[in-house]
């Protein structure tokens, strides 16, 4: 079983840095290499990078008004960082709008959540 696509270096489930986007834009803009050959470079797998370079793709006018796809870290940085937003746990009470409605009002009545969250209890 061949194991050259396998890396030890990073740990699994490790996110990419800015840095790291950097240098992908570098070497896929400038330097014209494969995701293939960019995941060897910086010891991620191949998909990792395609993912990457796919989250971060643009298209550019060239001056003969032929399209160029470029990738860009700013872009795929603004996605993740987007993404990272709907992390988490939902909120408990979004869809029991009584509930809702019954804690604004308290608060604007200058209730304490403590004191609230004992009225819900009883």
């Amino acid at each position: 079983m061949c194991q050259d696509n396998y890396n030890t270096n990073e740990n699994k489930g490790e996110h990419l840095k800015w840095e790291d986007r950097k240098v992908i834009e570098h070497l896929y803009n400038q330097q014209n290499k494969s995701p293939k050959e960019i995941a060897q470079e910086l010891g991620r797998h191949r998909t990792t990078i395609s993912r990457e370079v796919k989250k971060g793709k643009i298209e550019l006018l060239n001056w003969d008004y032929t399209i160029r796809i470029e990738y860009d870290a700013l872009k795929a940085q603004k996605v993740y960082d987007q993404n990272a937003t709907a992390k988490g746990a939902k909120i408990k009470i979004g869809k029991d709008h009584r509930l809702a409605e019954f804690i604004e009002e308290k608060i604007k009545d200058k209730y304490s959540p403590e004191v609230i969250a004992d009225m819900i209890k009883k």
